[in-house]
């Protein structure tokens, strides 16, 4: 895709209920601007159609303007009571006019269902409404998110619909698979897309989607499926479609992995009785617990029944029962106080009923708090609040009338169909006339909100439970064995991506990440025999290793590679005995030729037994974007699509991160060795000019070096007939990076901050050295010195606080030009980690160049760099950042060196540095005095007295270095690129190349500063400099060693 502004860059994600759309790429990606219902109705006129439902409504007039023509004593008689009325004037007249009903769906056409477009002309209708929408500018590239079940056929007829219909300059499908990996930084993991209806399973390999297995709009898999499975469970309680799915967007629908007890199943499993035994002795099978619990209700049994005889005061009715309880009827009947006797006992009754109802209430009263502490999982009941739309007239029939504050006006709670259970309370509220909720917003106040709660019991922790989770595991499984690459299939197991709306259903993910691991996860402890590889003669082998096959005396001298399982080789040659070896070869020689044919039948499969993963584990989303953190990971392949988007519009094809196409990997005997970090001044070369005296610096925050090292011409240059148009500069509003040295005539050091280069990208290193040194007209000679440069990095190695796109963040590089290089030596700091400093001496000058990328303080984590624990946020790397640099530079200019601070330091000093307002947050002025005490503020005051070289020339102008490329030029800006030199250090001049051109396809411009440095004149002075210089690094490492020693 050719370079677009930002800005003008359209991307649409239509999905089967909702589709995604946004213009233009704003700094810090965002979730989408545009969300609309994927459906359209039919318009009056056939072919045409309308995003909104319109109804027309008919409303009767009465005119008066009409004046009534005069009868002389004209009268109207009246009906039988005698009452006369006079003649109305005027005419009664029927308007019509049309409105839109944003809630309803009568009659609406979603085009896409189940993943598939079923009507083009439909969706076609809907990108055009959203294409209209947004309003973008003619020359506008689209890119269009496609759904895994679109076919050849379709993604031809949707592009030619883009083309023809918008004549769009540039267009891109891309799969919903690959954006999601986009998204995760990632360029292997197996993407679980769960929808409306259906559910996608893709393993992605290299950035390459594996067609074969692919798990493509598995049908029930989906949210829909989930909501059918909480009607059929709750038809019963009469939920209706709209109940449930409200059930299953609140929080108490929860799916539980599986194997959880759901609440109350442990105590209905403890109170099974065997019948058996309760008919013979009366007792609970279940277990010693329960039979005395029997026992001990038999026992009350008993004294109760005593109780009620011996109740008796006068002593008489008491003797009807003997000892052991039993009812002496006789002596009942002849004592002639039966009906006494009857009276009391349900007397009794009453008083122990109602004993047993005041400690059942008690007991109730007790276990509610605690009821409402225990988690959603342990409660047997939970509340979701239930909102209904209903019309205004049907309400009034009811007898409830909605006022306009929201309350109703008739006590108790109206009568409602298909109720599921009797609420405590409920109120109707009439939709106000404005509020931030879209879905409370009714036209003409037609329809009325009615809010209540609704209890459910152990059916919401089965939305699941229809076989979705299986289908959706047996789908990820079929599809990882069917990649060939072998050795990848584990690392699909361990980059496992749940994404789509249909998951944000509470526990969903867990339970089928739970779901996989019961059915398919192995430990190591039995990984390492696989019995269905044994031939039926051989025995399985037993834990105790009875079985294990024991090496025979010809294998004894025999060395297998590491390839070789020797339980499989043990038992594949145990069928096959010395004494059977062929006639006239000797038994030794064939064991070896067996172990050279097994090894060579081995040699090209993988030693692993990837059938079956060994873990499983869930991939985490980077957190960049504070924007999709509260958004949540179920639409990310849109923010993938705003990664490609910015990619592709800005970078060269074969420079990217990441890379869509195979990358071939570079032998290890080829790959340039990496520049370790030193605490160590290394004394330089001597061979300088002396009469050298003044030093060109410049510094840029490129914002990744990649567009600007595509030095591929144009492909109408391959048509012309003379061999120099071939050499021609690229587009000049976007200049090469050996261009821009042309026009700042070929600095001394140059120092690039944010080049965006993985640390094992050798490729890319090797063309910004290419790309430097090769000239970019005929004028352009590159033989001269002065026009050739070294080029040295910087680059990201934290595991920890590095990892985005594949390692290719920050990164510092520094051009050191040819006649200077060979006095110059460049290092690292071995306290960053992030590829933020690149230190460039220069001993014959006096000078130090650094280049730094400083730390953007933020309150994302900062983690730990060996143990990945967060340790605090963004804003305290920062200053912690200030402080080792400081140190750095203290060390220098305590030897006498100059130090130059150049680069991208992420701080506006005073006000005249940022436009329209200093950041004035607490976290930021912190950052900003810690940063004027470390490097501006005297030695007295434990700063460095650095001097700001731009105020120093231009005094109170106003520059800026920051230029954001999501706004209008002019619009936000700041003075964060600075370049600080010691009080030594003499200022000839400095600038910030302030131009939208300087900005090319960055967010911040040049600047530059010209520095008179002189010569050296005595060597050995200098040397001897350089020699006490590296004794002091040396005695600090000593002391450094005793330090932790003492920790």
């Amino acid at each position: 895709m050719p370079p677009f502004k930002d800005e003008h860059i359209l991307i649409i994600a239509p999905g089967s209920q909702t589709t995604l759309a946004q213009l233009g790429l704003p700094e810090s990606f965002t979730p989408a601007q545009l969300r609309t219902s994927t459906r359209m109705f039919p318009a009056e006129k056939k072919g045409e159609w309308e995003p909104l439902k319109v109804r027309e409504r008919k409303v009767t007039k009465r005119r008066n303007d009409v004046p009534p023509e005069p009868v002389d004593g004209d009268t109207a008689m009246a009906d039988g009571d005698g009452a006369t009325e006079k003649a109305e004037n005027g005419i009664e007249e029927e308007e019509s006019y049309f409105e839109e009903d944003p809630t309803t769906e009568e009659g609406a056409v979603y085009p896409i269902r189940q993943g598939r477009v079923v009507d083009w002309h439909c969706l076609f209708a809907l990108m055009t409404h959203i294409y209209n929408t947004l309003s973008p500018p003619f020359h506008t590239p689209i890119l269009i998110i496609t759904q895994p079940a679109w076919t050849a056929q379709d993604h031809e007829t949707i592009t030619q619909f883009f083309f023809e219909k918008f004549k769009t300059p540039a267009f891109c499908l891309m799969d919903s698979a690959l954006a999601v990996c986009y998204a995760y930084a990632t360029q292997n993991a197996t993407v679980v897309d769960v929808g409306y209806e259906k559910c996608d399973v893709s393993a992605v390999v290299e950035y390459l989607i594996n067609d074969i297995g692919r798990g493509i709009a598995i049908p029930g898999c989906g949210g829909e499926g989930m909501t059918r499975r909480l009607q059929e469970l709750l038809a019963e309680k009469s939920f209706t479609r709209d109940m449930c799915e409200q059930l299953k967007k609140s929080g108490i629908c929860e799916i539980l992995p599986p194997g959880t007890a759901l609440p109350g199943e442990a105590e209905v499993e403890g109170t099974d009785v065997n019948p058996a035994a309760a008919a013979s002795a009366g007792a609970n099978a279940a277990g010693l617990k329960s039979r005395g619990g029997a026992t001990e209700q038999m026992a009350s049994v008993r004294r109760g029944s005593t109780g009620l005889a011996g109740a008796d005061q006068d002593g008489e009715v008491g003797e009807v029962e003997d000892n052991e309880g039993v009812l002496d009827v006789a002596s009942l009947v002849v004592s002639g106080k039966t009906n006494e006797f009857l009276a009391r006992k349900e007397k009794e009754k009453a008083e122990k009923a109602e004993k047993a109802a005041a400690k059942k209430a008690a007991q109730d009263a007790a276990a509610a708090p605690k009821q409402a502490k225990l988690p959603n999982s342990k409660r047997l009941t939970a509340t979701f609040h239930y909102t209904e739309r209903r019309p205004l007239e049907e309400l009034n029939q009811n007898g409830k009338r909605p006022l306009e504050n929201g309350t109703s006006n008739v006590e108790g709670e109206a009568k409602r169909p298909r109720t599921p259970e009797p609420v405590e309370s409920a109120s109707v509220e009439k939709d106000p006339p404005s509020t931030t909720k879209p879905d409370a917003v009714v036209q003409n106040g037609e329809t009325a909100l009615i809010r209540r709660d609704v209890e459910v019991g152990l059916e919401r922790f089965q939305a699941a439970s229809s076989g979705i989770l299986d289908q959706i595991a047996d789908a990820i499984h079929r599809c990882i064995l069917s990649v060939p690459e072998v050795h990848k299939r584990q690392e699909l197991w361990n980059n496992l991506i749940i994404v789509g709306n249909g998951t944000k259903t509470r526990g969903f993910k867990d339970a089928l990440v739970a779901k996989l691991s019961n059915k398919y996860l192995i430990t190591d402890s039995n990984a390492t025999i696989f019995t269905s590889e044994l031939p039926s003669n051989f025995t399985t082998p037993m834990a105790t290793g009875a079985n294990t096959p024991q090496p025979q005396s010809h294998l004894s001298n025999s060395h297998h590679g590491p390839g070789v399982n020797p339980l499989l080789l043990a038992a594949t040659t145990a069928s096959n005995p010395t004494g059977l070896a062929p006639p006239g070869q000797n038994h030794h020689l064939h064991a070896q030729l067996q172990m050279q044919q097994y090894q060579q039948q081995h040699q090209h499969q993988h030693s692993g037994h990837e059938q079956t993963p060994k873990a499983i584990k869930l991939t985490k989303m980077p957190e960049y974007f504070p924007e999709w953190k509260d958004a949540g990971t179920e639409e990310a392949a849109f923010l993938g699509a705003q990664v490609a988007a910015k990619m592709r519009s800005h970078r060269s094809p074969s420079l990217s991160p990441p890379p869509l196409k195979r990358r071939r990997i570079t032998p290890p005997n080829t790959l340039s060795a990496p520049l370790q970090p030193t605490s160590k001044i290394q004394p330089p070369n001597r061979s300088i000019d002396a009469k050298a005296t003044n030093l060109r610096i410049y510094s840029w925050n490129i914002n990744g070096i990649a567009p600007y090292l595509d030095t591929q011409p144009p492909i109408t240059t391959f048509f012309s007939a003379t061999s120099s148009s071939r050499k021609s500069n690229p587009s000049p509003s976007f200049p090469s990076l050996r261009a821009c040295l042309h026009r700042w005539s070929f600095p001394h050091i140059i120092g690039l901050q944010e080049v965006k280069i993985a640390p094992t990208d050798t490729s890319s290193e090797a063309s910004v050295r290419r790309a430097i040194n090769s000239p970019s007209n005929d004028n352009d000679h590159t033989s001269d010195p002065s026009r050739l440069y070294d080029v040295h990095f910087c680059l990201p190695r934290d595991k920890h606080n590095a990892t985005g796109f594949g390692g290719k963040v920050y990164g510092v590089c520094t051009l050191i030009r040819r006649d200077v290089v060979a006095t110059s030596t460049t290092r690292t700091v071995d306290w960053d980690l992030e590829g933020r400093v690149l230190i460039t001496e220069l001993p014959s000058h006096g000078v130090v160049v650094f280049n730094v990328y400083a730390v953007n303080g933020t309150a994302n984590p900062y983690r730990d760099p060996s143990s990945g624990k967060v340790v605090g946020d963004r804003h305290m790397r920062k200053r912690i950042f200030h402080a080792e640099l400081r140190d750095e530079c203290a060390r220098y200019e305590d030897h006498g060196r100059q130090v130059v601070l150049a680069g991208d330091l992420n701080i506006s000093q005073t006000p005249l540095d940022s436009y329209p307002d200093l950041r004035m947050g607490k976290e930021h002025v912190r950052n900003r005095e810690h940063f004027k005490g470390c490097f501006i503020r005297g030695k007295g005051e434990g700063g460095l007295g650095m001097r700001d070289s731009f105020r120093e020339v231009k005094g109170e102008d106003r520059k800026f270095s920051y230029r954001p490329r999501g706004r209008m030029w002019g619009e936000g800006m700041d003075r964060v690129d600075l370049i600080l030199v010691s009080r030594g250090v003499s200022v000839r001049d400095a600038d910030i190349l302030d131009e939208e051109l300087e900005r090319g396809r960055s967010d911040h411009v040049p600047l530059w500063v010209e520095v008179d440095v002189g010569g050296v004149e005595d060597h050995e002075k200098q040397e001897e400099n350089n020699h006490h210089v590296s004794i002091s690094a040396e005695e600090r490492e000593r002391e450094g060693e005793v330090n932790d020693g003492k920790d």
